[in-house]
C-alpha cells in the first residue's frame, strides 16, 4: 500500500489492480478505525478527488446514507430537530456523522428539517427498493478505463431505486460546465460524470416505470451529490 500512497502524492496513475488494493484499504479502515480513517481523509481527499475523480466522503457512512435512510424511513425526518437526544433511533452507523453535523455543520442539518418535510416524498413515493443486486454496464466492459467512474457508479448504487447503471457517450466537443441528473423517462434518467479529462454521458435505470416517481429520485440524487 505505501508504493500506491506514493504514486497518488505523485500524482502518477495506478492500474486496476492498485485500484481494487486502494478501494478494499479504504473499506477497511471505514469499519475497522473512524479515527484512522479520519486521517486518511485528511490527508488523501483533496487529491484523489482532483487527480482520480475519486470522491471519499468525510464519513465512511455520511450524507449518501443518511438521504437514503430518511426516505425509506420518512418519520425519522422529524427526529431531526431532536438531535441529540434522538441519536439513538438512527442506525449506529450514522451517529458520527450526525455528532459531527451537531458540533461542526449544524447548518446542514437545519438545511435537511426546512427542505425534507416539504420536499422529500414519503417512501411510496420514490420507486420501489431493488430485489437484484444493481447491473453495471461499462464501456468495453472495463469498469476502469475512466479514472473515477467506478466509484461514482458505486456511489450510486448505495440508493436502493437503482436497477443499473450504464455508461453511453462522451461528450465530444468539451467537458460539461457542471455534472448533473436529469429525468429521461419513467423509468430512466442521465447523468453526466466529469474526471480531469472528459465528461461521459450515462443512464441510471430506476426499478420501476413512473415519471412522478424518477422526478423525485431524480431530485433526491441531484440533492445528495449536487447540493441542489
Amino acid at each position: 500500500m505505501r508504493r500506491i500512497l506514493k504514486k497518488i502524492k505523485q500524482g502518477q496513475n495506478i492500474n486496476d489492480e492498485e485500484y481494487l488494493q486502494l478501494m478494499n484499504y479504504i473499506e477497511q479502515l471505514g469499519g475497522d478505525s473512524f479515527a484512522s480513517y479520519t486521517v486518511f481523509h485528511k490527508q488523501y481527499a483533496a487529491i484523489l478527488f482532483k487527480t482520480y475523480a475519486i470522491y471519499l466522503p468525510p464519513f465512511p457512512v455520511g450524507l449518501d446514507e443518511l438521504y437514503e435512510y430518511l426516505t425509506q424511513n420518512h418519520e425519522a425526518i422529524e427526529k431531526l430537530s431532536d438531535l441529540p437526544a434522538s441519536i439513538t433511533s438512527f442506525p449506529p452507523a450514522l451517529h458520527p456523522f450526525l455528532n459531527h453535523c451537531l458540533n461542526y455543520d449544524y447548518a446542514l442539518l437545519q438545511q435537511l428539517q426546512k427542505s425534507l418535510p416539504d420536499s422529500l416524498p414519503k417512501p411510496l413515493s420514490l420507486p420501489r427498493p431493488r430485489s437484484r443486486e444493481v447491473i453495471f454496464k461499462y464501456e468495453e466492459a472495463n469498469p476502469y478505463k475512466e479514472i473515477g467512474l467506478k466509484n461514482h457508479f458505486e456511489r450510486l448504487a448505495r440508493y436502493t431505486f437503482v436497477s443499473r447503471l450504464q455508461t453511453y457517450r462522451y461528450l465530444t466537443r468539451s467537458k460539461a460546465v457542471e455534472d448533473r441528473i436529469e429525468v429521461i423517462g419513467g423509468d430512466q434518467l442521465g447523468g453526466i460524470f466529469t474526471n480531469k479529462q472528459k465528461s461521459i454521458y450515462y443512464y441510471i435505470f430506476l426499478t420501476e416505470s413512473d415519471f412522478e416517481k424518477a422526478n423525485q429520485a431524480c431530485y433526491l440524487l441531484n440533492l445528495a451529490f449536487y447540493g441542489k
